[in-house]
């Protein structure tokens, strides 16, 4: 049965095959950009199981076709077809081929997760928030949070990832690693950028009606432009903390009444008639029992009843001194 193997027909159909898929293959871009040494290493794994895959699949599309093609039956043909016994030597060898290939694979696959998951000693260290529907990124030691993320190229960047609400997956394509953000776990993920460049951050989870909106960037510089950018964050971040203690120590001063008085009518009147003696939109301020820290905290945050931040400073001191006196 098998000493006339039709090798030409086979060849051709095989030719055919194989050039419909390698153009496939090699005419699409299933893949971004490898630009991360985590990326290198894992898209070459899924390149080398591919092609593996493709030898499979041409062979056995082959003979399959050449199969229909050469013993196919008339229609009104309802006999069996002759009995005939396996080939125990075919049956081995693909037994054993594809059982040698697994092997392979699981131990190229396993160097390729050990060494991505290898820790460096000069990495960097950076805290990674989700929720609903934003990226918070946290660079610890420093007090710097960012809506976007910067990175040093050809340094490792560990990311701890964490969750605030419920499930996110930070994914950046072209650095081929992803990682889920869990409520109550720290995922911890690493990422060696190898080149320059502004990529998307996109969460790959669903999670919610906004989820298709959940997008950041992330900025890879050259060092010197890292350590530059988080001395000038660093400076803005003790600046805003400078400025904030400055303005609750305004916030908490003693507060002149007059003073008061008119910045309540000009941002406070319109919902609190008569200088808070009557009820409008608000509710009359005159027998609050609100205590003076109380006040305070209702006009800076709203607590959900009015709008929150209107004044600041010394005139949310003023208006609080004019609300005392009225109450």
């Amino acid at each position: 049965m098998y000493k006339n193997v039709p090798i030409i027909p086979l060849a051709v159909i095989g030719i055919v095959v194989a050039a419909i898929t390698a153009g496939q293959a090699l005419l699409i871009d299933w893949l971004p950009p490898a630009d991360s040494v985590e990326a290198g290493r894992t898209f070459t794994l899924l390149w080398f199981l591919f092609w593996c895959s493709v030898v499979f699949f041409v062979i056995v599309t082959s003979v399959l076709i050449y199969a229909v093609w050469k013993w196919r039956v008339k229609d009104d043909d309802l006999e069996d077809g002759p009995p005939t016994h396996g080939n125990t030597t075919l049956e081995v060898v693909w037994t054993v081929i594809p059982s040698i290939l697994l092997i392979v694979v699981a131990v190229y696959g396993y160097i390729v997760l050990e060494r991505n998951e290898a820790v460096a000693a000069d990495r960097v260290e950076i805290d990674v928030y989700a929720q609903q529907f934003m990226w918070t990124y946290g660079y610890p030691d420093t007090g710097i949070e960012s809506g976007d993320l910067v990175l040093p190229v050809n340094t490792q960047a560990q990311l701890n990832l964490r969750a605030r609400d419920v499930i996110h997956d930070f994914w950046v394509p072209q650095f081929g690693i992803k990682g889920d953000a869990v409520p109550g776990i720290t995922h911890t993920i690493w990422i060696t950028p190898n080149k320059t460049g502004t990529y998307p951050v996109v969460c790959a989870e669903l999670c919610g009606v906004g989820h298709s909106v959940m997008r950041s960037k992330v900025t890879v510089v050259t060092e010197p432009e890292y350590k530059a950018w988080l001395a000038k964050s660093a400076a803005k971040v003790k600046a805003t903390a400078a400025a904030g203690a400055a303005a609750a120590k305004l916030e908490n001063a003693p507060g002149d009444v007059a003073a008061g008085q008119t910045v309540f009518e000009a941002k406070c009147g319109g919902c609190h008639a008569e200088l808070g003696k009557k009820a409008g939109v608000g509710p009359a301020i005159v027998g609050s029992k609100l205590s003076t820290d109380e006040i305070r905290t209702q006009i800076k945050n709203g607590k959900g009843a009015m709008p929150g931040g209107l004044v600041s400073g010394t005139d949310l001191a003023d208006v609080v001194a004019f609300v005392e006196s009225i109450k």
